[in-house]
């Protein structure tokens, strides 16, 4: 059945195709403007949905940037106050520490001050002179030693608390604060 059909629409076409032809021919140019007409009208609808996409995608493009520099914003003041709150609380560490590091140092100058001896009478000409504050060596003092003054010790147990208190804070800058 499907055979005879085929065979009756290609007779047919045969007949037909010198006319269709033919008037195909004398419509050629009114074929050829109709199809150009369609392809604009559809370049034409299919560069306006483009245009409407890419004015889309610009503003979501400005939208998510927008959102991504506030998010960028909101961290670093979260992390610069973490930092302020670190940096306080290690302000107030070492002030702690530097009191105690003051106070040993006070303790050590005057556990290992050179004192002033009293000069006794019918010294020779290697006996110290004068008295009262006037210093006097120690004869426990070595012979190689280093006299240092008390603002010398001071400064130097200054710097060394510093230090330490600076190398605490640096350890623990990535540690969460302790709230």
């Amino acid at each position: 059945m499907i055979w005879a059909f085929v065979l009756r629409a290609a007779l047919w076409l045969r007949r037909v195709a010198p006319a269709l032809l033919a008037a195909m021919w004398r419509m050629r140019v009114l074929i050829i403007v109709a199809v150009l007409a369609l392809l604009v009208w559809h370049y034409a609808g299919l560069a306006a949905r483009r245009g409407i996409a890419l004015v889309e995608q610009a503003e979501n493009s400005k939208q998510a940037q927008a959102n991504a520099q506030q998010a960028a914003q909101a961290a670093i003041a979260h992390q610069e106050s973490t930092w302020r709150l670190k940096a306080q609380i290690e302000d107030t560490k070492h002030a702690t520490e530097l009191a105690d590091a003051r106070a040993a140092a006070d303790r050590y100058i005057a556990d290992h001050r050179v004192r002033p001896q009293a000069v006794q009478s019918g010294g020779g000409a290697g006996a110290a002179a004068g008295t009262g504050d006037r210093a006097g060596l120690r004869e426990d003092l070595p012979a190689a030693g280093v006299v240092v003054s008390d603002q010398d010790v001071q400064a130097c147990t200054e710097v060394t608390a510093y230090a330490l208190a600076l190398r605490e804070w640096a350890l623990g800058l990535n540690d969460p604060p302790a709230e």
